[in-house]
């Protein structure tokens, strides 16, 4: 950006002015803040790895949302057969040459319930398919 004549903003700091030779302390002051952002960012890092880890020994699936078609039931994913009808009727729509607008719209009009949200979304209908039919469950290492 400076290279170009532009200038660097930041929303916690405000400007972010250039390094300069003739001010080595500017340099050493970006690159500590550097150190200590990337500090905080292993740490939340650390403490989220600690909270799954603790949440699958306590018995609880612990492996993020679970994806449309599924449900976390005592620790373990198990078919939602509402949803897992939506899923096989979207399949079966972009199997006929449907695109993901007139999917969401047919699973709207069909009234199949959306994943987490109160309508569909060409997006969620798209993150939808992205995986194999059926839908295989990968354990997680975590």
């Amino acid at each position: 950006m400076w290279k170009n004549n532009g200038r660097v903003f930041s929303a916690d700091q405000g400007e972010i002015l250039q390094d300069d030779p003739e001010d080595p302390m500017r340099t050493a002051m970006r690159q500590m803040m550097g150190a200590f952002s990337e500090l905080e960012h292993s740490m939340i890092v650390a403490r989220l790895r600690t909270g799954r880890k603790e949440k699958a020994v306590q018995g609880g699936y612990a492996c993020g949302a679970p994806p449309y078609g599924w449900q976390a039931v005592a620790g373990e994913l198990v078919e939602q057969p509402a949803e897992q009808s939506g899923l096989a009727r979207a399949r079966e729509l972009l199997a006929a040459g449907a695109s993901l607008r007139e999917i969401y719209r047919r699973l709207e009009a069909e009234q199949f319930p959306p994943g987490r949200s109160d309508r569909w979304h060409p997006e969620a209908v798209r993150r939808m398919l992205q995986h194999e039919a059926p839908y295989t469950l990968r354990p997680r290492t975590i």
